[in-house]
């Protein structure tokens, strides 16, 4: 994915300018302090390092930076669809720099963190010269330059894919497993509530009807005086005829009577209608008669069970039918504490399975890395000597992480996996004699990280997933016979990736394709920086100048049989 504009405003000593770039070889030239580094700053914004509001133009308020992308790779797209971004064939990403502190990101006009910036970053560019945004300095990305070396990319998926399985058994018997006093404790509690609630021997609605019992058993004394009286108003007493002996001689007249006027028939049968009334609700009355008749006990015995179900009630639902739904429920717990310890069994036999899988295809996977890695440092060192490193030593350091809960033992130890796999590879470097191997992140020197970079990018070719390759302080203190081996290996790489080289050697900057000059000029009293892309002429006197002198004949044909090579 090559960088095609840089379009930089407000920034720094730069007004308003666009810069273009072309795939292969880019040199950046021009005299000490003409502003190349501004160049590199703008970049490193894009590519989502921290930007300091001095970099906003003097007057201004803000400063903005945009960068143009072309071709998107696999790596990117998945860090796009992380940030939720939208991708294409084309990728523009925005910094606003403010006085003010807020600061924005913009992915494809998608505002986006500066975090998820950096990481989009790291697949874009590579800037070379200063710490900032080095990938070969993340020990991760030095394990994936060791692997494309190896070219070992099927060992990888096999292992990552035996490895995604070993994590999701892991998870789901782990989401299964509990400890053996945790498995106790609610077993007994489990256990309790079956118990209690199967031991009240609950029967659907009987609550409702302790209810209608209670109720008339309270209010029997007052009942008791009704149902005489409405026995009374029926049937009558000794001293009062009731209801049903004044129809039953109203019936005795209208017999006599339907005999003279047959229309009186309908009227007889509705009055035998309501004797035979009369005298079920004369029973339904004497019935509850019955009822009140209770002994104490017995309303001392519906108390308690009354308070029985109220409690369980309260622990368990609002109803009896819930208090029901949840017995069924917790038995179904109980039931699947016991299942779950079949399911973990059956999920430990088939773990144990993957997990020996997993190890034997990490313990492949190492060994062709540590096979390769001393491959790699031979050529390491070589290219580096050949960039004038003469007394390098480099190690590619592969060790694992020992660990009491690793996920694989290999060996009588237990070690932690990655997705990568169980190898932790870091390169270690000493650049000069008498000096210890140190981490990569230790060497101050910027020279030095750009040249092992190079390196590295002419030993892998088209490996690597980063396209577009900045290096600034690639020529410090090196002569023109080094120059020249630098550029060569640069227009090496530059067959495979985008480079971006700043320079102040004219033999590396007559073997680029494009040539780009920075200068500084006053404009209306002000400062200003520029970048002009150099045609043929240009370019000689360009590359003359470096040698020693634009004006001199020697310097112009030395420039031009520069170009020629």
């Amino acid at each position: 994915m090559p960088l095609r504009e840089l379009h930089i405003k407000n920034f720094a000593l730069i007004d308003d300018m666009a810069v273009q770039f072309n795939e292969g070889f880019n040199v950046m030239t021009g005299e000490t302090g003409a502003g190349k580094s501004i160049i590199i700053d703008a970049v490193n914004c894009v590519l989502g390092e921290r930007a300091d509001s001095e970099l906003i133009r003097t007057g201004q308020e803000t400063a903005t930076v945009q960068g143009l992308f072309e071709g998107i790779g696999k790596n990117t797209v998945e860090k796009l669809s992380v940030a939720g971004v939208e991708s294409g064939d084309t990728l523009i990403i925005k910094r606003e720099i403010s006085r003010s502190g807020k600061n924005k990101c913009y992915v494809n006009n998608s505002l986006v963190t500066l975090s998820a910036l950096k990481a989009i970053g790291e697949f874009l560019a590579d800037v070379h010269g200063q710490h900032e945004h080095q990938t070969l300095l993340n020990p991760e990305n030095q394990l994936d330059l060791l692997d494309a070396f190896a070219k070992v990319s099927k060992e990888k998926a096999a292992f990552a894919e035996r490895f995604a399985k070993l994590s999701a058994l892991t998870a789901e018997r782990d989401s299964l497993v509990m400890s053996e006093s945790e498995k106790q404790r609610k077993t007994d509690m489990l256990g309790y509530q079956v118990k209690e609630i199967e031991g009240a021997g609950l029967v659907p609605g009987e609550d409702e009807e302790i209810e209608n019992r209670r109720n008339m058993m309270i209010n029997s004394e007052k009942a008791a005086v009704s149902v005489n009286e409405a026995h009374g108003l029926l049937l009558g007493d000794e001293n009062t005829p009731g209801a049903l002996a004044g129809i039953e001689e109203a019936i005795k007249r209208v017999q006599y009577l339907s005999g003279l006027d047959s229309g009186l028939k309908t009227a007889l049968e509705e009055l035998t209608d309501a004797a035979a009334k009369v005298k079920d609700a004369s029973d339904s009355v004497s019935d509850l008669k019955e009822k009140l008749d209770f002994d104490p006990k017995e309303l001392e015995t519906l108390e308690d069970r009354r308070d029985q179900l109220i409690k369980l009630k309260k622990k368990y639902g609002g109803s009896l039918a819930e208090v029901l739904e949840f017995l069924s429920k917790i038995k179904g717990e109980l039931r699947n504490i016991t299942k779950n310890e079949e399911a973990i069994e059956a999920l430990n036999i088939e773990l144990e399975a993957v997990r020996k899988e997993t190890a034997k295809l990490a313990e492949i996977l190492s060994g062709k890395r540590k096979a390769a890695a001393r491959e790699f440092e031979k050529k390491v060192v070589k290219e580096l000597q050949d960039l004038g490193m003469a007394k390098i030593k480099f190690k590619s350091d592969i060790s694992r992480a020992e660990s009491d809960v690793g996920h694989i033992e290999l060996d009588g130890k237990k070690y932690i996996l990655t997705k990568e796999g169980v190898d932790l590879v870091r390169f270690l470097i000493s650049p000069n004699l008498g000096e210890d191997l140190k981490p990569l992140d230790k060497i101050a020197s910027g020279g030095e990280l750009s040249r092992i970079m190079l390196a590295l990018k002419v030993i892998l070719g088209d490996s690597d997933k980063v396209a577009t390759l900045i290096f600034d302080e690639i020529d410090t203190g090196l002569g023109g016979n080094m120059g020249s081996t630098i550029g060569e290996k640069i227009a090496s790489v530059a067959k495979s990736h985008q480079v971006v080289c700043i320079t102040h050697l004219p033999q590396i900057a007559a073997r680029a394709s494009t040539h780009l000059n920075v200068r500084k000029e006053a404009v209306k009293g002000r400062t200003q920086v520029f970048v002009d892309k150099l045609d043929r002429e240009e370019r000689v006197k360009e590359v003359a100048r470096m040698l020693g002198d634009a004006s001199k004949e020697i310097s112009i044909k030395h420039a031009k049989e520069l170009l020629k090579k």
